[in-house]
């Protein structure tokens, strides 16, 4: 589907967003429109099957899919950027010839941060557990109150301070969360910044666990974050901490933090990512006491592709290759 007028001799931006169950994750015409009307030096098609995608790679200068196979480059003589609205650079897994970039969604954090709130409030406030505890006791209130905490005044530590875990950072600060961010740059900290904020590098991190109050996980997949939540900085967690993981599911022992769960040396968790996923259904975490979970859903929302659509222009708009890449 073309969606621009007077298309002669524009640069093609072919749009393959399809998604088999999530709504928000397919681009629909009127959203092709948009980025139209946004970028008139740019004739936009949007495709409704691969095959429509794949019939334009000889064509296409810039590429945005869920999904772009190696071989698929062997066509694509004009293709110059590969974009996905997914954050993880792990999303691709094509090895790309040097002119050519590929572009991540910088845009989740917004999205995320809001999920990571709403569900540590639901762990301190006894949310989770009074849905659960309500289904089968009409007034379960010994259980529940012994679970309830105030999120006010604690202290959280997020492992991958970069977008995501600035934005969940600085959401928490309203309710006077003492953060404590780890990265490998320790020369910028956020101008929202509080006294007792701070960045620390993952030598310091052992001794970072046992302060938390809340552990917050937004890590790439990479070796060096390999089961970086492994069963000994588990143990050197507070009894009362809370783990919560919104990067990749390689970064937890998850039988270890189920034992700790299942022991009550944790107060609670929250996963949104896994080492398998979907999840088999005989999955013993689906039985894990105070464990609660998301299918991979933390960053949905209704206006997803819209703030996709605006991340992408001003990623096209800082290009160092702007002009290359709209001069044809």
């Amino acid at each position: 589907m073309n969606v621009s007028s007077s298309s002669l001799n524009k640069p093609i931006i072919a749009i393959y967003l399809r998604h088999s169950s999530v709504t928000c994750w397919q681009m629909t015409a009127a959203q092709a429109a948009k980025m139209a009307a946004l970028l008139p030096g740019y004739d936009i098609r949007l495709c409704e099957s691969q095959e429509d995608f794949q019939a334009l790679l000889p064509r296409m200068r810039i590429a945005i899919t869920w999904n772009f196979r190696q071989e698929w480059l062997a066509s694509a003589q004009s293709l110059q950027v590969i974009s996905t609205p997914a954050a993880g650079k792990d999303y691709f897994s094509v090895q790309l010839p040097p002119h050519m970039q590929s572009w991540n969604g910088r845009f989740h954090g917004q999205i995320i941060g809001e999920t990571a709130v709403g569900a540590l409030l639901a762990m301190c406030r006894g949310l989770f557990a009074a849905n659960h505890n309500m289904g089968g006791e009409s007034w379960p209130r010994a259980e529940i109150s012994a679970l309830q905490t105030t999120l006010r005044g604690s202290r959280a530590v997020i492992l991958g301070f970069g977008r995501i875990g600035q934005c969940i950072g600085k959401m928490l600060k309203p309710f006077g969360v003492q953060i404590a961010g780890m990265r490998r740059n320790l020369q910028t900290t956020p101008a929202w910044f509080e006294a007792g904020d701070q960045i620390f590098n993952s030598s310091g991190l052992d001794s970072k666990l046992g302060e938390a109050d809340h552990l917050i996980l937004c890590l790439p997949r990479s070796p060096e974050t390999d089961l970086i939540l492994d069963q000994r900085r588990l143990a050197l967690l507070p009894a009362h901490a809370t783990v919560s993981n919104y990067g990749r599911g390689n970064a937890i022992d998850i039988s270890a933090l189920q034992n700790a769960l299942q022991q009550q040396r944790l107060r609670a968790a929250f996963l949104d990512v896994f080492p398998e996923e979907p999840l088999p259904e005989n999955s013993s975490l689906l039985s894990c006491p105070n464990l609660w979970r998301l299918p991979h859903l933390s960053a949905v929302a209704t206006d997803y592709l819209d703030l996709y659509i605006n991340d992408f222009i001003s990623q096209l708009r800082d290009s160092e290759k702007l002009s290359a890449l709209s001069g044809g």
